[in-house]
């Protein structure tokens, strides 16, 4: 320390001395406890009146020669202004202009609280706004707000009442849409830049039952000028990244039911979006950090707009362009299933005022219905494998190990009894698509949040019957009925299968028993509406085969194959079967040149 900050140092000590000695507090006649703290609550109160006061006058000069015309506005008074429609309740802050709070007035947490989907705790947002004096964070200034119907004005105005700027939101009757408008007014010369930097931060907080299932559902959704939905992984563990180059239109924190989102007919420029997630926080699902450039005419001509609200198919598809891809149905090559069919039935059965454990029962029974023709054609093409097994079987006595020629002759007389080893395949390839559909349309619905269903008290998540004091790896701590019942099913599914068709490998009769299990493990956490379905499906479809048994005629089957089997007895095999044998005769020899080449070798 040199001489000269000693001696400071020495000055200010010894002023700070004598303010305490001279503005101290006169001691009290009876000196109680009480009687003593709130005097010196009092006096402490009086002094830091004292002290704002002397820095509020020093301080006017200082912000208006730092910040110039926004100056003023660096101080002010903070009061609360609420906007409210049917759905929802928007809370503003006068200081900053900004969203304080939003309450959707419809939705619950899953423990019944309140859901405010967005709450100054958790809701960060930086408007910066460049200026002559350097960025001007609009969300850090002091407004009068001037509230008319559903209409908030936040206005900034200099010592003379004069408007500096004017923030201007707008919500409808009903919705989740809240409309923005920046007006700079006397501001606007000031200005130096053709864009605000905005910068977002969303703690999001958890609203369902459950952490794990909440983590795989969330990240940052977007959407490009060009019209390209993408999205940060869900189900990553570690910080994701990603830097976007080209124009959006939209950019969404989107939560398994609910996303925040801000959108512009027009585009937003330079987005950087980030996701990360804490294990251990039991609270925070994910956190998003979303930061990119807004042209002030977005914003002037009233083009940017907030959405505050639920992941419902119907109501983002009205929002904007591509917004209902917020609601996740799965892969594209599945999503039309999903659009175009289940969603029109689902919503059609609950037009009638319908439980939702009835309506997904409805909902089993016509795809299993439509699907149907297709079962019964595979148990048909089961049947005539059936038949011709002991043939086959002579094949295999007659040219042992020579598994070419067994082949060769094998795909001979499917040909010439008009048998079709695939036909068996394809109907269940063909139910493939109906099955992922569902995988993902179950637990994304967002009408099943909170429904109660027999045991289960919200089809969007898991059913459990117990809890259990530990967690079982790759299994969880409880016991859900409804996969339960579906891993039963689907053992009784595995043995009815296993009698219709023929089985060469009775290794593989028994392995196929694993597999109830390994879904057993997998399903234990999966939505009690997606697991109910498959449990109805399963038994539906083991009824089907049962009825399927019937109605199969092997007499009349083995009849046609027998007919057929003369009539192409002298017949050359055409089509698929032609070129599977020509490809095996081109592997047999190919495996004989072989041979000789090794021998001659050695």
């Amino acid at each position: 320390m040199d001489k000269n900050q000693t001696t400071g140092f020495l000055l200010l000590s010894a002023l700070l001395i004598a303010y305490m000695f001279f503005f101290q507090p006169e001691q009290p006649v009876e000196n109680t406890s009480v009687q003593t703290e709130q005097v010196e609550q009092q006096a402490k109160a009086s002094q830091e009146e004292k002290q704002t006061t002397v820095a509020t006058v020093e301080s006017d000069s200082v912000l208006q020669s730092k910040f110039g015309i926004f100056g003023v506005m660096m101080k002010g008074e903070q009061k609360d202004i609420v906007l409210s429609n049917e759905n929802i309740e928007v809370t503003f802050d006068s200081k900053g202009g900004r969203v304080k709070n939003v309450l959707l007035k419809t939705y619950q947490t899953y423990d019944k609280k309140p859901l405010n989907l967005v709450n100054e705790s958790n809701y960060k947002v930086e408007e910066n706004l460049p200026t002559q004096f350097g960025m001007i964070d609009l969300n850090t200034l002091y407004y009068t707000a001037e509230k008319s119907g559903n209409n908030v004005a936040m206005v900034g105005r200099d010592t003379e009442g004069n408007e500096i700027l004017r923030r201007v939101y707008t919500l409808a009757d009903q919705g989740y849409v809240l409309n923005y408008r920046l007006e700079l007014v006397k501001a606007k010369p000031y200005v130096q830049g053709a864009s605000i930097s905005y910068t977002w931060h969303d703690d999001m907080m958890l609203v369902e039952k459950d952490m794990k299932t909440s983590r795989q559902k969330t990240t940052v959704n977007y959407f490009t000028k060009a019209g390209d939905y993408d999205y940060l992984s869900m189900t990553s563990t570690s910080k994701e990244e990603e830097a976007i180059s080209e124009p959006l239109s939209w950019v969404s924190a989107k939560q398994k039911f609910f996303n925040v989102a801000l959108i512009t007919d027009q585009q937003f420029n330079a987005a950087n979006l980030i996701v990360d997630m804490d294990e251990n926080d039991e609270e925070i699902v994910k956190s998003a950090d979303i930061s990119f450039q807004i042209p002030l005419s977005n914003i002037e001509t009233a083009n940017l707009r907030y959405y505050f609200g639920p992941n419902d198919y119907r109501v983002c598809e009205s929002v904007a362009k591509g917004f209902e891809d917020n609601v996740y149905l799965g892969w594209s090559w599945t999503t039309p299933l999903s659009k175009y069919i289940f969603i029109p039935i689902f919503e059609t059965l609950e037009g009638f005022g319908l439980g939702y454990g009835l309506i997904i029962f409805i909902m089993v029974v016509l795809v299993k219905s439509v699907l149907y023709p297709l079962t019964f054609n595979s148990y048909k093409s089961m049947a005539k494998m059936r038949l011709l097994k002991p043939e086959m079987d002579e094949l295999k006595a007659k040219y042992g190990d020579d598994q070419m020629k067994i082949q060769q002759e094998t795909m001979s007389l499917y040909q010439k009894v008009g048998a079709n080893p695939l036909s068996g395949c394809i109907p269940m390839l063909a139910q493939m698509p109906f099955f992922v559909a569902l995988y993902n349309f179950f637990p994304n619905a967002l009408q099943l949040r909170g429904q109660a269903f027999l045991w289960a008290d919200d089809l969007s998540s898991y059913d459990s019957i117990l809890d259990l004091p530990f967690s079982i790896p790759a299994y969880g701590d409880h016991v859900s009925l409804f996969t339960l019942l579906w891993a039963i099913s689907m053992a009784g599914y595995t043995y009815f299968q296993n009698q219709a068709q023929v089985q060469t490998n009775e290794q593989m009769k028994y392995i196929s028993y694993l597999s109830p299990v390994f879904f057993l493990f997998f399903f234990n956490s999966f939505a009690a509406g997606l697991t109910y379905y498959y449990f109805v499906s399963n038994c539906i479809t083991i009824v089907q085969q049962l009825a399927s048994k019937r109605f199969v005629n092997e007499d009349k089957i083995r009849k046609v194959m027998d007919e057929n089997k003369k009539k192409n007895a002298n017949k050359k095999a055409g089509g698929f079967a032609a070129r599977l044998d020509k490809a095996m005769k081109e592997q047999q020899k190919a495996q004989q040149e072989a041979k000789k080449k090794g021998k001659k070798e050695d």
